[in-house]
């Protein structure tokens, strides 16, 4: 029983993860919400032994540590300020926690299996095979609707009442059946690859075109492992000629450009409004995560057609949304904890996930959200663990490069 402790965990938060998306049904939803935060604590009491645990994740991740204080002062600051915020302080306060508990997590699956990776996999893999067969049939059983209409697209919805989120479960679930198979072979796992097949059809269905290119993008790595090389070899340059040219050219024309409006589709309206922001603010200030996407909504909301059917704002890209919670230090800590990261796994294939999905994060704000199965899949994959505690890395993990 002891040993399947990780995986029981696994299957539990994930499936918690899932139906916290569903809406058909409100008890589900609530069920969800709830479900996840309870297996993440008992998750943290069961696989925490002392506080060195923590005191050895704080030194491992240090800069995102950093990148967390930040954000909650800034939300302390905003606290006083205005009135007590509950959602606030939560979203910040969650952000850290979840991620510890997928560090220790993942220290748990490298000290009870000899192939920790195949085996976190295999089991991710198996939680999202098992919920799609169970929701699919309950929404077949209950005639539910499955396409969805967001503005003039439309996308296969299945179980959730957004193309979007169902995207996000076809897409993460097409990677981590495709891993299994990558780590064995096509014929050992005909199972899993059949149902790899099936998710990526779905992802087209969806017609989610964040989770299309992630997809994309991580079996082009796979099959192509000299693009691999270039695009850990070259991040840090491209990254930095991003940012150089959104300095000088990411200018009020530009947002307000109609063929930029096209291409970004509509993100580009949340962008301006957040650029307007600043323009009299200082950039090295935040507000914690989430914290300005309430002021941008209500300010904006008789101007943007678009944000008066909003009950919430995302800014649509995890780096803006690092951005306006911790300021220019806390975006650049948070830049570079993902740069050093993919350097110190760049011998391992988890790479060809985690490089997609970083650059998926340059248009959804997931990355900031740990709770939402991409994020988890990230967080889980590049969070900074060391098994002895001495510096060295395990290598049970490098069973599979």
């Amino acid at each position: 029983m002891k040993r399947n402790i990780p995986k029981i965990l696994v299957f539990t938060f994930v499936t918690f993860l899932v139906m916290n998306v569903i809406t058909f049904n409100p008890n589900l939803f609530l069920i969800g919400k709830w479900g996840k935060l309870i297996v993440a604590l008992l998750g943290i009491l069961l696989l925490e032994k002392d506080f060195k645990g923590f005191v050895l994740f704080v030194r491992k991740n240090i800069l995102i540590v950093l990148f967390w204080g930040l954000c909650s002062f800034f939300t302390l600051i905003k606290i006083l300020k205005n009135n007590v915020d509950t959602e606030l302080i939560q979203a910040n306060f969650l952000f850290l926690f979840f991620i510890y508990f997928f560090y220790l997590l993942s220290r748990s699956f490298q000290k009870t299996y000899k192939n920790p990776l195949y085996e976190f996999f295999k089991a991710f893999a198996d939680t999202l095979n098992v919920n799609f067969v169970f929701w699919s049939l309950i929404v077949l059983a209950l005639s539910l609707n499955v396409w969805h209409t967001l503005e003039d697209r439309t996308g296969l919805g299945m179980f959730y009442d957004s193309y979007v989120q169902f995207g996000i479960f076809s897409c993460v679930a097409a990677l981590v059946n495709f891993m299994i198979v990558k780590f064995t072979s096509v014929k050992s796992n005909k199972i899993y690859f059949s149902f790899f097949i099936f998710y990526m059809i779905l992802v087209v269905l969806t017609n989610s075109r964040n989770a299309q290119i992630i997809v994309l993008l991580a079996v082009l790595l796979s099959l192509l492992p000299y693009m691999k090389k270039v695009a850990l070899k070259y991040v840090y340059a491209v990254l930095t000629g991003i940012v150089i040219i959104g300095f000088f050219y990411f200018s009020n024309e530009l947002l307000l450009d109609e063929d930029f409006s096209e291409i970004t589709t509509g993100r580009n309206w949340i962008w301006f409004y957040v650029l307007e922001h600043y323009s009299t603010n200082s950039i090295f200030l935040g507000e914690g995560i989430f914290g300005l996407n309430n002021s941008i909504l209500n300010e904006n909301i008789t101007f943007n057609y678009y944000f008066q059917r909003l009950d919430f704002l995302y800014f649509h890209s995890s780096f803006i949304e690092a951005f306006a919670a911790a300021g220019l230090i806390g975006l650049v800590l948070f830049i570079l904890y993902i740069f050093r990261s993919l350097r110190n796994k760049r011998k391992l294939s988890i790479t060809m996930i985690l490089i997609p999905i970083t650059i998926g994060g340059l248009f959804e704000s997931f990355l900031i959200q740990p709770t939402i199965l991409t994020s988890f899949l990230f967080w889980y994959l590049i969070v900074d663990t060391d098994v002895a505690g001495n510096g060295r890395k395990a290598t049970n993990f490098n069973s599979f490069q």
